[in-house]
């Protein structure tokens, strides 16, 4: 079914047959001109189709198809792949569409397609050119009987972007089409029978046509000749290029007052320079002429001149902003400040650049006004509280609220938009909850709802109707409105909400607000808006740079909407951050190893790269023809500052801001929240999950930032260079092979990026066994620095993090990365691509991606098919997936006769790019040829994708350590990698704030959920000394935390640090595991605790150490303190003791540590007694058959451990 020659020409005997029958409309061009026309008539597939034989799943192409009509792929590779397209559960009209959109030359052009089936409307189009319907046929298995269609042709006179589609409405029960080979020719002409005559002459071009420059510019012009189709470098005898400047006929607007260099006028040079002196349109011609003064040929040159651009830009000690050219003086400078009135009313107190403390709204808005804001936003909840009265927090917006606000800007003399949720607390792509009173409305009974609250709410919020000029009808509605999900549902709704708003003032505008436009969501809902004659004015969009795609996909889909759709659209959320650090305690949608390393946020995380990042998306947007665009919460800052703070006071100072969120509803949600959004907001209440992300500092003064929105218009310079962020690097290989570190780093100025030179010190690191190490590196500035950390520095320190993999045992490469599909075969329809280029890949250019779009929970397999032969061993086979909450992914491996070696516990996911390892380990007593299979679980609804699938061995049959570094151990598998949070910044919850993992899980690494691919093996070297025995180690970060050394084990380079975790999603997470095993829980603290040696980290210890810390509670006479080292959700109880008003443990791993506040009596649950009697020695038999090939541990222990184990 595949075409495998790229340009296989083929006369078309329907294109001769069709001319033939229509030759009276070519009469005059004679028989013989015909018949020569037909001959000459070529058409080619072009391939500019891509993946139109499906042999790649159904990369490339966009699906449109309600959830509820089957659409599926059938087969991959081997010439056996096409696609469905079937309805055949109701008699509901559907529509349906699968579409590409490809760039073509002009030219001529026709569609061809295979299909069968019923049809059932489906038609195959090129754009608006041409369309034919597809045939009805019996369903025909065998494809060599399927019916093959063209589409008439169509002409380009210029390159033009085509979508090439199948589309229609499924109308009845068993209607639609299994289609193939969709492929797009182009007609040619039979360049072997030119006659001589069309080469004979001579041609002239120049290498520019249309210029643009600025007053006093150069422009250099060079001729191209060529004679009977040769190029020539000089003019014959006879032959004269003659270059002037044309202000006669259809050019007598031309300019000449510029200046012609042209070889003083010989007529034997192909080169000149024009030098424009005013502004307007210069006509430079270069023509060819013989020695008789007949022209043989001329070409134009259209040079258009401007003033020189006057510098505007204000000089100023604080950032460097670009002036954004030809700036609309309506654009919309505007910002979400939803929760101002609780931060004022929690004691927040906002300051201008000179000190002068803002108490209240009027004043706020009227300093950003000063600052270049023109516009502000402001969020309404239906009844954002519970049955008491108390407040779900978010800023508490109810009508009431946004009513305040109005009064405000409307004192302060700026205009307002008005952003209904209309549900009671937060709406995003992942949840759209209808308000507690509609509950159990129909669809028409919400459309009546919505279009009377939306009413009367304006009435209520601006009754004088003169602030508020924009009404958002929802808010980030991709995927559902007011609990319905179905378009022609929601797009009664937005009509709905839209009359509600006209008949308030009709002359305020209607927004509806979507987002992720990286996956065309402007394009895809302008035609669905269009489609259903929702009455609406401007199509907004949220734009992330963390999840949101580049800048220009961001322009393109604005210029779609009103190119196709003669709507406007403008960015109403966004946001950057300034920093990494949190400042209320509350961790941070944004933060380290959490969202921080999209390819697409450019800039660094400081004031400069959030000024240089509005800036440039005021720029994209303004060229695009945006109206504007909304920063989201700029004010939502700290009601107390824990910067700095020791951890004891810090720690109080968070409980102080709890009890605040509570009561002013400050926080992003309350504990109150729960009665309505259990399982998001109920579980993951707490602070600002965006104060790094404001304009204000932790103090309440602006940053500097701030004044981009003026700096836009004029441009602002500094007179001091500063570093504002030096890149670090990253490099991965496998042991045995060389590595070869970056020589440049960019290093980030203030005033521009430069890549600069970097010297790596690797004195002393091994790379050749698998591990990660960091390696420090000096960066030379070749700039002066005058201002910041980097003040009359001529260098500045960077790193790079050196992961040395184990071999992997997947040989093909493109293989273990998705990036064909040849070789793998899968179970269920549900995974609709094993090698997708379009959805979310952690590496390469694809993944293998699923979406559950049935009505029940069901399983899937990815089945890698090209047998690996491996000795007898120990191995892990482990790969990275990411996607819904709830879905689950496993790793299996199978012997040749399918049978099932080993598979790996489930592990849950938890939302878009938060990459989970599914592993399994195995061991081999013998040769054996193996299988792997990628195991999903997924729910209705669910996604997500899969890539990187790596197997290695861990140790070799006679029990020695894998030839590749490890240490055969898999106590010392590196720890977990941050996972990346979710596409939710409204809400901390669903992801928002998920602690980095890295010291957590790391002793069960075999079948558990790892975010890294190094393999085993994370120890570099050996340390030469360890320190004396009874050595006392303080805690960097509190030295009233020890590790006492008795046995004399810890290298004497180690460095010891605990941590009080205080991301309130990670101490719930332990909080139930702890509650679920243990009885009599009053409270729980969690605490990292890490020992390094250098850039190693030491999990597992060879003997116990003894750790003292103060007290983590008070405790009553009825109360004591238990310590349990955390993994995953098993629990090892640690030996522990008071004394000396000090509590005392020992343990011989280092990681997650949850300490608990039981009464006196308490026990562990029956369920989890196994867990509970476990202690830190659960490993100590492995260690002691470890040990013993050094230490000679006596035989009775080894006795001992068979014994337990049998």
């Amino acid at each position: 079914m595949s075409r495998k020659r790229k340009m296989a020409s083929i006369t078309s005997a329907g294109l001769v047959f069709a001319m033939l029958l229509s030759q009276s409309a070519v009469a005059d061009l004679g028989t013989e001109q015909v018949k020569a026309a037909e001959e000459a008539a070529k058409w080619v597939n072009t391939e500019y189709v891509v993946n139109g034989d499906f042999e790649s799943g159904a990369d490339n192409w966009d699906i449109n198809i309600p959830k509820d009509t089957e659409n599926w792929l059938y087969g991959s590779g081997a010439e056996n792949g096409y696609y469905c397209i079937w309805e055949n559960k109701t008699e509901e009209e559907k529509n349906v569409s699968i579409s590409q959109t490809v760039k073509l030359p002009a030219g001529t052009y026709k569609l061809g397609i295979k299909s069968t089936g019923a049809a059932g409307g489906l038609k195959l189009s090129a754009g608006e050119y041409v369309s034919t319907d597809l045939k009805a046929s019996e369903w025909a298995d065998d494809q060599s009987k399927w019916e093959s269609i063209e589409t008439g042709e169509f002409i380009l006179d210029k390159e033009s972007d085509v979508k090439v589609f199948v589309s229609g409405k499924l109308t009845a029960w068993n209607k639609g089409s299994a289609i193939d080979d969709i492929v797009l020719y182009e007609k040619e002409a039979d360049d072997t029978d030119s006659s001589e005559e069309n080469k004979k002459g001579y041609t002239i071009s120049v290498n520019q046509t249309e210029v643009a420059v600025e007053n006093g510019d150069t422009v250099n012009l060079e001729a191209k000749i060529t004679y009977d189709g040769k190029e020539i470098s000089e003019l014959p005898e006879g032959v004269n290029l003659w270059w002037w400047v044309d202000t006669w006929n259809d050019h007598t607007d031309g300019l000449s007052d510029g200046t012609l260099e042209n070889d003083n006028g010989s007529g034997k040079t192909l080169k000149a320079a024009y030098t424009t002196k005013s502004a307007g349109k210069y006509y430079v011609v270069a023509q060819l002429k013989d020695a008789d003064g007949n022209e043989l040929g001329s070409v134009c040159t259209t040079i258009t001149s401007k003033a020189p651009e006057i510098d505007t830009s204000v000089d100023n000690d604080d950032i460097v902003v670009a002036k954004v050219k030809d700036l609309s003086p309506d654009f919309i400078m505007g910002m979400d400040i939803s929760s101002v009135i609780t931060e004022l009313g929690s004691g927040v107190v906002y300051k201008d650049y000179s000190g002068k403390e803002i108490n209240n709204v009027t004043d706020f808005c009227k300093f950003l006004a000063e600052n270049g804001i023109n516009h502000i936003r402001v969020r309404v909840w239906n009844d954002p509280y519970d049955s008491n009265g108390n407040g779900y927090g978010g800023g508490n917006n109810d009508v009431a609220t946004a009513k305040k606000i109005a009064d405000e800007c409307r004192s302060a003399g700026i205009k307002m938009l008005v952003d209904f949720h209309c549900s009671d607390f937060w709406t995003d792509p992942s949840k759209q909850m209808v308000p507690k009173a509609w509950k159990d409305y129909t669809v028409d009974e919400k459309a009546v709802a919505v279009e009377k609250f939306i009413n009367e709410s304006l009435n209520t919020i601006d009754a004088s109707k003169d602030v508020v000029d924009m009404v958002q009808v929802g808010n980030e509605t991709t995927g559902g409105f007011i609990g319905e999900t179905n378009t022609e549902a929601m797009c009664k709704l937005f009509s709905a909400g839209s009359k509600g708003v006209k008949d308030y003032n009709s002359d305020v505008k209607v927004v509806i607000h979507v987002e992720s436009p990286q996956k065309n969501t402007l394009t895809t809902w302008s035609d669905n808006l269009e489609k259903y004659n929702v009455n609406y004015d401007i199509l907004g969009t949220s734009y992330y740079p963390y999840w949101h795609g580049t800048l220009s996909n961001l322009k393109d889909e604005i210029s779609y909407v009103q190119t196709k759709h003669n709507k406007d659209a403008m960015v109403v959320e966004t946001s950057y951050a300034y920093t990494l650090d949190d400042s209320d305690g509350h961790g941070n949608t944004v933060r380290e190893g959490n969202n921080d390393d999209s390819a697409d946020a450019t800039e660094p995380f400081t004031v400069q790269g959030q000024a240089t990042f509005m800036r440039n998306l005021i720029n994209a947007v303004n060229e695009a023809g945006g109206l504007g665009v909304y920063y989201w919460e700029p004010a939502w800052i700290t009601v107390g500052d824990t910067t700095g703070l020791s951890e004891e006071t810090a720690a109080a100072r968070y409980e102080a801001n709890k009890k605040i969120w509570e009561e002013k509803g400050s926080g992003w949600a309350s504990s109150y929240s729960g009665e309505y959004d259990p399982k998001d907001a109920g579980k993951w209440y707490g602070g600002s999950a965006v104060d790094n992300q404001a304009m204000f500092y932790p103090d309440g003064t602006a940053t500097a930032g701030l004044k981009v929105w003026n700096y836009v218009k004029t441009g602002a310079k500094v007179t001091k260079i500063g570093v504002e962020d030096i890149e670090t690097a990253d490099v991965t290989s496998e042991a045995g092979k060389e590595i070869e570190l970056p020589k440049t780093v960019n290093v980030t100025y203030n005033t521009e990026k430069v890549e600069e030179n970097v010297v790596w010190n690797t004195e002393g690191i091994d790379f050749s066994k698998a591990g990660t190490y960091t390696v420090e590196g000096t960066v030379k500035f070749s700039r002066k620095i005058e201002r910041g950390a980097y003040k009359d520095k001529t260098s500045g320190i960077t790193k790079c993090t050196v992961v040395i993999k184990q071999k992997n045992l997947i040989t093909d490469a493109e293989d273990a990365g998705f990036e064909k599909a040849d070789n793998f075969t899968v179970n269920n329809k549900i995974v609709d691509s094993v090698s997708s280029t379009k959805d979310d890949k952690k590496s390469g250019e694809a993944c293998a991606h699923w979406y559950n779009g049935g009505e029940d929970k069901t399983e899937a397999a990815i089945t890698y098919n090209k047998a690996i032969t491996l000795a007898s061993g120990e191995y892990i086979f482990e790969y990275v997936g990411q996607g819904a909450d709830g879905d689950e992914l496993y790793a299996e491996v199978m012997d040749s006769e399918g049978n099932i070696i080993a598979k790996g516990d489930n592990v849950t996911l938890t939302g878009w790019k938060n990459w989970k390892t599914p592993s399994v380990s195995f061991k081999l007593e013998k040769e054996t040829k193996v299988t792997l299979v990628v195991g999903i679980v997924s729910a209705k609804g669910g996604w997500g994708t899969v890539d990187d699938l790596y197997l290695y061995q861990t140790k070799s049959a006679d029990k020695s350590d894998a030839d590749n570094g490890n240490t055969g151990d898999d106590e010392n598998k590196k720890p977990d990698t941050p996972s990346t949070d979710d596409n939710n910044k409204d809400n901390t919850g669903s992801g928002d704030t998920n602690k980095d993992d890295s010291t957590s899980k790391d002793d069960n690494t075999t079948n558990g959920d790892q975010d890294s691919n190094t393999g085993n093996g994370d120890t570099a070297t050996q340390p030469a000394k360890t320190l004396t025995p009874g050595a006392v180690v303080s805690s960097t970060s509190d030295t009233k935390t020890t590790v006492k050394d008795t046995k004399g084990i810890l290298p004497d380079t180690v460095k010891f640090e605990s941590k009080k975790v205080t991301d309130e999603k990670e101490v719930a997470k332990v909080a139930d595991v702890v509650k679920d095993k243990i009885v009599g829980v009053k409270d729980v603290l969690i605490y990292e605790l890490n020992l390094t040696d250098g850039t190693t980290q030491l999990h597992q210890l060879a003997d116990k150490v003894q750790v003292t810390m103060d007290m983590p509670f008070a405790l009553a006479d009825n109360e004591t303190i238990k310590v349990f080292r955390v993994d995953s959700d098993k629990l090892i109880a640690c030996t522990s003791r008071v004394a000396d008003g000090k509590l005392v443990f020992e343990t011989d791993h280092f990681s997650t540590f949850a300490f608990v506040k039981v009464n006196t009596n308490a026990g562990t649950k029956a369920a989890a007694a196994d867990a509970a009697k476990t202690s830190d020695d659960s490993n100590m038999y492995m260690w002691l058959v470890i040990a013993m090939a050094g230490l000679g541990v006596s035989i009775a222990a080894l006795m001992n451990r068979k014994k337990e184990q049998a």
